[in-house]
């Protein structure tokens, strides 16, 4: 009799248990949300975005932009200026001794170590040219571009290993250590003396070293087949060439790979940019939809009516030049790009400096102003 009573008395308080919990949750549900969830503040601002992003996220950059659609209180809080000007290098040759078209391995690991400091994070010409710019929030672009093919961009060392003092080592190894990604532009020479500029010298590695440039995610552009001063060289011949050097760096590549810049040698234009954007030779069609100067100065914005793809400002990858840009915009924050880390969208203040010019109206996407 004792066993039948202790074991009504459990059957009781079981039960008596699953009915209070039931009504708890009930009452929960009522009165203080779902389980887990924590209750709304209906006093909070939601439309502060700093605010939101401080309460939920921590603030950062990153965070704004993976909450939502970009909004004038998020472009705000990042301070995205997309209209901003953009800083694209000219490196040649390297080497250990520094000269005035020379950079030496050092002196390049510092270059992208102060690049990295400085908030900067590559892309290519083409990204440039077509506005695809997609790097973190709050970063700037840098474009580091590379003339002539010469042996010290890339290397390969006879154990079969990338020289780490290389160009390209030195940039491998910066992506490795984060912050930074394998973005740059190499515009090859095909036909030139001394040898060891054609296609970074190694001629048997030729197609091997295009082919890991590419898949590493960097750009393959010409330079000509001779850096032919388009200025001076006949129709007919800088048809050929501008012809020749594109078929050849594809058909080295292949994947369907096409080579859509150009650096222009010695930075001289010929009469008309129409021999740039498309012509024929002996049936082979060309078309180049950005190319390159030498001017020194900053570029617009590809977002800007300043902006002119076929004719894209550089400046030295060297000292004073480098140090000089650096200091253009420290002392002239407002004329720099900065991201809004959503390559949809293009985001800047309401007041724009008259140096940046005017937001372009074809460009197909969102633009964001506060």
């Amino acid at each position: 009799m004792r066993a039948m009573r202790r074991d009504k008395v459990l059957r009781f308080v079981t039960v008596a248990f699953a009915i209070g919990a039931f009504i708890g949750l009930i009452s929960g549900l009522a009165f203080g949300g779902a389980p887990g969830l924590s209750t709304p503040n209906a006093a909070a601002d939601t439309t502060d975005i700093t605010d939101e992003a401080s309460d939920s996220t921590g603030g950062s950059e990153e965070s704004l932009v993976a909450s939502g659609p970009m909004t004038a209180d998020k472009a705000r809080a990042i301070g995205a200026n997309e209209m901003g000007q953009v800083l694209v290098l000219m490196y040649h040759h390297f080497a250990d001794e520094e000269s005035e078209w020379t950079r030496t391995p050092e002196n390049f690991r510092r270059d992208i170590a102060t690049l990295k400091a400085e908030g900067f994070y590559p892309v290519n010409v083409r990204d440039l040219a077509s506005g695809n710019i997609d790097i973190p929030a709050g970063k700037s672009p840098v474009v580091l571009t590379f003339d002539d093919s010469s042996p010290g961009q890339y290397r390969i060392l006879e154990d079969e290993t990338l020289d780490p003092d290389c160009a390209v080592g030195i940039m491998r190894a910066a992506a490795d250590e984060g912050d930074w990604t394998s973005r740059a532009s190499f515009y090859c020479l095909l036909d030139v003396v001394p040898k060891e500029r054609v296609v970074f010298g190694q001629d048997d590695r030729k197609q091997e070293k295009l082919r890991n440039l590419v898949d590493w995610g960097y750009e393959v552009g010409s330079h000509t087949v001779t850096h032919l001063n388009l200025s001076e060289a006949s129709q007919a011949e800088a048809t050929k060439q501008l012809a020749q050097s594109q078929q050849i760096l594809e058909d080295y590549i292949g994947g369907g790979y096409e080579v859509t810049s150009i650096a222009i040698p010695f930075g001289e234009y010929p009469d008309s940019d129409t021999l740039l954007t498309g012509g024929t030779y002996q049936d082979v069609s060309y078309a180049y939809t950005a190319a390159l100067s030498v001017n020194g100065v900053p570029c617009p914005s590809p977002f800007s009516t300043k902006f002119k793809a076929l004719h894209i400002p550089r400046i030295r990858g060297s000292e004073p030049f480098l140090s000089n840009a650096l200091k253009h915009f420290k002392d002239n924050p407002s004329l720099r790009y900065i991201s809004d880390g959503d390559p949809t969208t293009v985001s800047a203040p309401a007041d724009l400096a008259d140096a940046l010019g005017e937001i372009s109206d074809s460009l197909g996407r969102p633009v964001v102003r506060y």
